[in-house]
């Protein structure tokens, strides 16, 4: 794992040159179903598990018909070449670092090439909802470029906006999504969507890593020193844009917490107790969220085992697939809670994972409320209950205090 994480550049070099060269393939195979631009999909004809694959790939072929065109066996040609150049980028990255800085401005340039591609992409199934990811992913690329030039003990706060800005893209994408789930999409094509937008997603900002890595590494984006005669000149005294001054918010919500504890505590007369941490109620709230769904997930995982399912049943594989997501992330929650309370770490991933719970839940019951779907991941009752347990421990999240430590993970809890 240490030699992985010190020559990740390089591995992430031949993963996207892996990628690329697959799907410059796939494309060459696919040739016919790429002009005609759909390709149908009879979920009768699933019978096996590479049946099921195929049929993800074909929604890939539509997806893909409408940058390719006419011109599948050009553009898989080309495919493979660029992939075959980025196994040769992975050799030279290995061997030498003389062109770290050109390399470090292609591979962020790359990034931002995929994901505006993607967004293209997006619109075919989002509609301009599908502009909502590309701001997401703006300004999870600058604070991933600019981040020496802002304050870490705001580190929280600029979680906070990209997880925002992420949720509100995800809320909406998906309402559009499933607003045509009845008439033009099915929940093959939900899947195998998604599957392709995250993974193209997961490879922008491994390339954004790569040329952030690489630029750091140069000192092309290092924050520059003070002039010791800085102090001296008319030019520094000019008031400058400072973004930290906007990113020190958590002091405000850290304010109205405590005001609300005291008109608490003074409304029932009562003080909480000493040994009361807010951790004993992230893992007691979290316990019951991992509870309910593993009954769903159980419930789900039964028509599997007990001879009812049939590979060609789409809508049992979407449903199983995301609810074992949610089981993921629950699982996680309490994992990071739990060296959290004993250790005073994760807390920032602690955070991270149960917003994410937290939106899947919310949105699935919007969708079960508003768009009368049949893909409801929960029965109305858990899915209620769930969004009513999780949403106390997104507050929480919000409102503890975060120490800084030695490994910038340290909080204190209150």
């Amino acid at each position: 794992m240490k030699k992985i994480k010190q020559q990740s550049e390089v591995y992430t070099s031949i993963l996207l040159g892996v990628f690329f060269v697959l799907l410059g393939i796939f494309v060459l195979f696919n040739t016919g179903h790429i002009r005609i631009g759909t390709a149908e999909v009879d979920e009768s004809e699933i019978r096996t598990v590479f049946d099921l694959i195929n049929a993800f790939f074909l929604e890939g072929t539509t997806v893909l018909s409408m940058l390719i065109g006419e011109f599948p066996i050009i553009a898989g040609i080309l495919i493979i070449v660029f992939g075959g150049f980025m196994l040769k980028v992975a050799q030279t990255i290995r061997q030498t670092t003389e062109y770290d800085t050109g390399l470090s401005f292609f591979f962020i340039g790359l990034s931002f090439f995929l994901f505006i591609i993607t967004t293209v992409l997006m619109h075919q199934v989002y509609g301009w909802f599908s502009l909502l990811y590309l701001l997401a992913f703006i300004v999870h690329m600058l604070y991933n470029i600019f981040n020496e030039y802002l304050d870490p003990a705001h580190r929280k706060e600029h979680y906070m906006i990209i997880l925002a800005v992420y949720g509100i893209a995800y809320f909406f994408t998906q309402n559009a999504v499933y607003s045509n789930i009845e008439r033009a999409t099915t929940p093959t094509d939900v899947l195998s969507i998604n599957t392709f937008f995250t993974l193209i997603w997961v490879l922008s900002l491994l390339s954004l890593g790569v040329g952030v890595f690489l630029s750091k590494s140069k000192n092309l984006l290092k924050k520059p020193r003070k002039e010791e005669d800085a102090a001296l000149s008319r030019k520094s005294r000019r008031q400058k844009l400072d973004p930290n001054q906007f990113l020190g918010f958590s002091e405000k919500l850290y304010d109205f917490r405590n005001r609300l504890l005291e008109r608490t505590k003074k409304f029932l007369e009562v003080d909480f107790p000493s040994w009361l941490k807010a951790n004993y109620v992230e893992l007691l709230l979290g316990t019951i969220v991992l509870f309910f769904i593993l009954i769903e997930f159980n419930n789900r995982h039964g028509v599997f085992t007990e001879g009812y399912f049939r590979i060609s049943q789409m809508k049992y594989i979407y449903e199983w697939v995301n609810l074992f997501l949610a089981l993921a992330l629950a699982a996680a929650y309490l994992f990071f809670t739990f060296f959290n309370m004993t250790q005073n770490k994760f807390y920032h991933r602690q955070m991270i994972i149960i917003v994410l719970l937290w939106l899947k839940l919310t949105t699935s019951l919007f969708i079960t409320l508003f768009n009368d779907v049949e893909l409801s991941l929960f029965i109305l009752p858990f899915n209620i209950l769930l969004v009513m347990v999780s949403t106390p421990l997104v507050l929480i999240s919000i409102f503890k205090d975060f120490e800084r430590g030695n490994d910038n993970e340290r909080i204190k809890a209150s």
